[in-house]
């Protein structure tokens, strides 16, 4: 059996994912708190991968210093800079001779999958002899994005058209390639001014290049959007990773699976895992947010019920007197800062006299101006009255979050900044809740503005 030595495409500039990458390259953007590059260094080594070489450009001083962190147990990493970027076909070819004798993958690491890649290698390897090279293809709902292919009924690909704005279906090219030595001979008669892998090589490989189509979970981190799908399925898969080991133990007796510090266990992982870089970037939107209310004299109101409603009035504690009273500097005036769910004479006042759906909406009509900012805390998102103060900050020119689990209900539809949380469990919806305030708390008072 051959050795596998992969090359992972990460020099690129990320344009469509900025501003997150004016400071990250694309290759360390994160998904679920681990880096695309990390996610496919552990692929690969989990695949066996002997040897990976990694071509940088942008930002490579970052990607050099992850790597530097980065400790792989058998598969050895080398770090190939580009001065000027040379193109998925360029990089390819400056390390030709790199794959000799091997099974060689090309591999874009702005990809995200949950496939090991195990069956795509052996499909490759029983590939029909008269194709030099084996592509990864997937269904994609975005068609005019990507490259997509028309294969025959042996999986050969019969046709190509790159990010046509035509329909010619959804599947896609995954820009995962697998060749061999066939496949080098053939690139050494190519010009070596090529670039482009997709449009400089594919074309000249038609009916040459077998195709094995993944049906596992697979996307381009492209933009935003895609970034926060990868999050999302990831953090449902080890969601559900969780509810299998808890079945299986019941399933097998173990005596563990009454145990406290299992529940325990159990609990804070649940917990953990609604958090990633893509929340926290809305975290952090929300925090700034708040550094600019707070520096230009503007009001924060927080309103929940029930349990929301105390970490209503626990989070306007630490936003009131916490954020200047710690952290970096000087002790200074917090936050201008209403729980409206703190007062109960206003609050039986209102229930009784205009009803209980007005209760946060009329004291915002009181008190509210624009440019000032609501943040809701709710498990289900449906309850009538923060729907009601919602509407109500909206159309007085508010600055509207809210902190959401389960499906987000009515509030996210409506919200200018839904952070949801898809966690059917209120007691941890709650526990989000209070970590975002002590979260916004702690860089507020790290972070104090200069008045």
């Amino acid at each position: 059996m051959n050795k596998i030595k992969a090359l992972l495409l990460a020099a690129g500039y990320g344009t469509r994912l900025r501003p997150l990458t004016l400071t990250t390259p694309k290759c360390l953007v994160k998904v679920n708190g681990i880096p695309l590059l990390a996610h496919w260094l552990s692929k690969l080594e989990k695949l066996g991968c002997d040897e990976v070489i990694i071509n940088t450009h942008y930002l490579a001083n970052k990607v050099n210093e992850f790597l530097k962190t980065y400790k792989s147990q058998s598969m050895k990493i080398i770090i190939s800079y580009e001065k000027d970027i040379l193109g998925t076909a360029g990089s390819l070819l400056k390390h030709i001779d790199f794959f000799r004798n091997s099974t060689g993958l090309l591999i874009h690491a702005d990809n995200f999958t949950n496939d090991r890649l195990n069956e795509f290698v052996n499909q490759h390897n029983h590939r029909p002899k008269d194709c030099l090279m084996t592509m990864l293809t997937f269904n994609t709902d975005n068609p005019s994005s990507c490259g997509i292919v028309s294969k025959d009924v042996e999986g050969r690909i019969i046709d190509f058209f790159e990010k046509s704005k035509e329909s010619h279906g959804d599947c896609a090219n995954g820009a995962i390639y697998a060749f061999d030595n066939e496949f080098i001979r053939f690139l050494k008669t190519l010009p070596t001014d090529i670039s482009d892998f997709s449009t400089d090589i594919i074309p000249l490989l038609i009916r040459k290049i077998f195709s094995w189509h993944t049906s596992e979970f697979f996307i381009d981190i492209g933009n935003e959007s895609s970034l926060k799908k990868a999050n999302l399925f990831d953090l449902k898969n080890k969601m559900n990773d969780i509810k299998l080991l808890e079945i299986n133990n019941e399933s097998n007796q173990v005596n563990e699976v009454n145990a406290f510090d299992v529940f325990a266990s159990n609990y804070i992982k649940k917990l953990s895992l609604c958090f990633n870089s893509q929340m926290n970037n809305e975290i952090y939107e929300l925090a700034q947010s708040l550094k600019e209310a707070w520096q230009n004299g503007k009001n924060i109101f927080l309103c929940g019920n029930g349990g929301s409603g105390g970490n209503a009035i626990h989070i306007a504690n630490d936003f009131i007197y916490g954020t200047g009273a710690c952290g970096k500097g000087e002790k200074i005036p917090g936050l201008k800062v209403n729980a409206l769910s703190s007062n109960p004479a206003i609050l039986t006042c209102l229930a009784n006299d205009t009803g209980f759906e007005n209760i946060f909406s009329y004291q915002l009509e009181v008190q509210a101006n624009k440019d000032d900012i609501l943040i809701v805390l709710s498990g289900s998102g449906n309850s009538e009255n923060i729907v009601s103060a919602i509407n109500t900050a909206n159309k007085k020119g508010l600055k509207t979050f809210g902190i959401l689990a389960f499906d987000g209900g009515k509030c996210k539809k409506i919200l200018r900044h839904p952070l949801h949380f898809e966690i059917n469990d209120m007691q941890i919806a709650e526990d989000i809740q209070l970590i975002i305030g002590h979260l916004c708390m702690q860089w507020l008072s790290a972070n104090k503005p200069i008045f």
